[in-house]
């Protein structure tokens, strides 16, 4: 079966996250593992990829960033491979960046033949984006009046959403005013109680108590049910007999079939899927240097209507 570079950047975001497949709404398939590519890198002197933070792959891996850079052209818009531009285009603050991010999918088992296609897909991904409604799934985490927005399609029941919950709350404290966290509900149907935590999360925003049912249900034991659920709200000050009669009536099924429905338009495979103003954050693994990274690129992106001319 061929597998996307889609579906790929998502089986590594997975396993940088986590070391095991998200939560999948299709069978996960395993990238490819590393291998050699070509002849041991220069002496560090000689070497036109140092300084560009190396230091964690192994030989094999670096050889294969080394191979890929000296073939894959900068994204700044010059007429140089990411080697060249690094030797002569000093100005230049892309290639590095490159060089780094190419490092980071090496690193999470990217192979020499899947890894230009890679990051190729993320540099395209700053002209792929979708339109995701926000609408009615406020307040966000974070400022309002932030011009980044980080939309993440989540289920309370997913063991990587739960992983990554506390990852993505303090990288938007950290970054306060540069970034905002909209959650959408993907319940994994598949999990117990997943299409009930999706529906209480709904009812919770009409009460005004999204974020502390939020943090409830993902802080409740696993599965969930209707009283795990209810209880989950009362901890957070709801009404658990409203929540009760709203479950009972599915008031909130399909607002929440609708952000399913969204969210499968957009491509999505599993949970957690991020998208950062619409662009699909297709990154090796969610840790706070590569959110950083991609919320800098969105950053020049939107500054600039395209990258910054060096």
């Amino acid at each position: 079966m061929t597998i996307s570079r889609s579906f790929l950047l998502a089986a590594l975001a997975a396993l940088g996250l986590a070391g095991l497949p998200a939560c999948k709404t299709a069978a996960p398939a395993a990238g490819a593992p590393a291998a050699g590519a070509g002849a041991a890198p220069e002496a560090a002197a000689a070497d036109p990829l140092a300084g560009t933070d190396l230091d964690d792959l192994t030989p094999e891996q670096r050889a294969i960033v080394h191979d890929w850079a000296s073939r894959a052209f900068c994204y700044c818009g010059c007429p140089h491979t990411v080697t060249s531009c690094l030797r002569t285009h000093q100005p230049c603050k892309h290639a590095a960046r490159m060089v780094r991010f190419a490092a980071r999918l090496v690193a999470a088992g990217a192979s020499p033949s899947a890894l230009p296609g890679l990051v190729d897909d993320y540099y395209a991904s700053f002209d792929r984006r979708v339109a995701l409604a926000t609408d009615g799934f406020g307040p966000p985490l974070g400022d309002p009046a932030a011009p980044v927005t980080l939309v993440e399609f989540s289920d309370f029941t997913c063991p990587f959403c739960r992983g990554l919950r506390p990852a993505l709350e303090r990288f938007v404290e950290e970054h306060a005013g540069r970034v905002k966290l909209v959650f959408k509900p993907f319940p994994i149907e598949a999990h117990p109680g997943a299409l009930e935590a999706a529906q209480a999360g709904e009812w919770a925003r009409d009460q005004d108590i999204f974020w502390p049912v939020h943090d409830a249900l993902f802080e409740a034991e696993a599965p969930l049910d209707v009283d795990g659920i209810a209880a989950a709200a009362r901890a957070a000050g709801g009404d658990a007999g409203d929540l009760r009669d709203a479950l009972a009536s599915r008031k909130y099924l399909d607002k929440v079939r609708v952000s399913q429905a969204e969210a499968r338009a957009a491509g999505l495979r599993g949970t957690p899927t991020l998208f950062l103003n619409g662009r699909y954050l297709a990154l090796p693994d969610f840790s706070p240097a590569m959110l950083l990274h991609a919320l800098e690129d969105e950053e020049e992106w939107q500054k600039h209507q395209g990258w910054e001319k060096d």
